[in-house]
């Protein structure tokens, strides 16, 4: 965990993004403490966005979170599993101070491991089993392994998500755009168990939150989860974005609000090619999500040298190349799209 006065800014590690170092944090700023899961499970049906086989690539992904995070003076991340002993078998062979904490996992759900994105259900375990024991006063910062640390964080935000209780990444604007309004909608209110009144789709990739709030949103995450195991066939999304998105929204609706994070750029969740943001927008988030680039974050855990220019560099290349067949990429998904629709229509 990380108190953050000591929260004072590494200029070698990034010079060309971060305009000096200074001081982000008062002494009475938040204590803030990031974890990510890690659920291995050989059998299940594991994520669409990961195309290199094996279970060290999420490990070896936190182990370059942990090193992104560290290197701007920022907390050593916790990574939570359910085979914790393997994990901490990896990490012997890595230098003391470039390792994450590991922490054991306790499932509790069940579900067909032929759902689609099957471990990161899990986050709903970590939420209740981490939240339970966390000291008040801490923010809970639950992180996906493929995300990278450029930036420090705002103190003044962390500030509002533990007075608020809870700060989540609304990417309704991407979600709706790409899937269409009605469709999203009517698969969050059907996992809601009632109608919306103001339906957000929120990310999983960065989530805010105290423990006193955890408690407050765990009865609802646990219902929309039983509801959407139920719906599973009917969905057009699998995976814990929509259970979870469905309990944010009933909580937002019993009067909490709900600091939306990528607002204020503390992360932005980024696809090459894909052109909805500039990239000079992402040039100024703390974190930046990189599901299409997990293999240059896993060959980051054992470099000798961690240079977020020179991974920044590989990304604005990737991202130009990727551009050229982006319209192609949009339409195979689309064509996807329309015939998972039609299985489920005539079943």
């Amino acid at each position: 965990m990380y108190n953050s006065t000591n929260g004072l800014l590494r200029d070698t590690y990034m010079s060309s993004l971060v305009p000096s170092a200074r001081r982000l944090w008062t002494a009475a700023d938040t204590t803030v403490m990031p974890c990510a899961l890690v659920f291995i499970d050989e059998t299940s049906a594991g994520s669409p966005n990961k195309r290199r086989p094996g279970a060290l690539s999420y490990v070896e992904q936190g182990v370059t979170l942990n090193r992104s995070l560290l290197a701007l003076g920022l907390p050593r991340l916790t990574v939570v599993s359910n085979v914790p002993r393997f994990i901490e078998r990896y990490l012997e062979d890595l230098a003391p101070d470039v390792r994450p904490t590991v922490q054991p996992l306790l499932p509790s759900l069940s579900l067909s491991r032929n759902t689609r994105f099957y471990s990161a259900h899990f986050k709903l375990d970590l939420l209740e089993q981490i939240g339970s024991s966390m000291p008040d006063g801490t923010l809970l910062m639950l992180l996906d392994t493929d995300v990278f640390a450029f930036r420090p964080f705002s103190g003044d935000l962390l500030r509002r998500c533990a007075e608020t209780g809870i700060g989540a990444f609304d990417i309704s604007d991407q979600e709706f755009s790409a899937y269409g309004s009605r469709r999203v909608v009517a698969d969050l209110e059907m996992v809601a168990g009632r109608r919306l009144l103001n339906p957000r789709w929120f990310g999983g990739e960065c989530l805010l939150v105290t423990s006193s709030l955890i408690k407050e949103l765990m009865p609802f995450a646990r219902e929309c989860f039983l509801r959407y195991v139920d719906a599973l066939p009917h969905l057009n999304h699998q995976g814990d974005e929509m259970f979870m998105s469905a309990a944010l929204n009933l909580l937002s609706e019993k009067n909490r609000p709900i600091i939306d994070v990528g607002t204020y750029r503390l992360v932005g969740r980024h696809w090459s090619g894909n052109g909805h943001r500039d990239l000079r927008w992402f040039k100024g988030c703390s974190l930046i999500h990189l599901p299409d680039c997990k293999e240059l974050l896993e060959r980051q855990a054992r470099a000798r040298v961690l240079s977020a220019d020179r991974l920044w560099r590989t990304l604005v290349l990737r991202h130009a190349l990727n551009r050229l067949v982006w319209p192609v990429k949009q339409r195979r998904r689309k064509h996807r799209l329309a015939h998972r629709l039609v299985v489920q229509s005539s079943t």
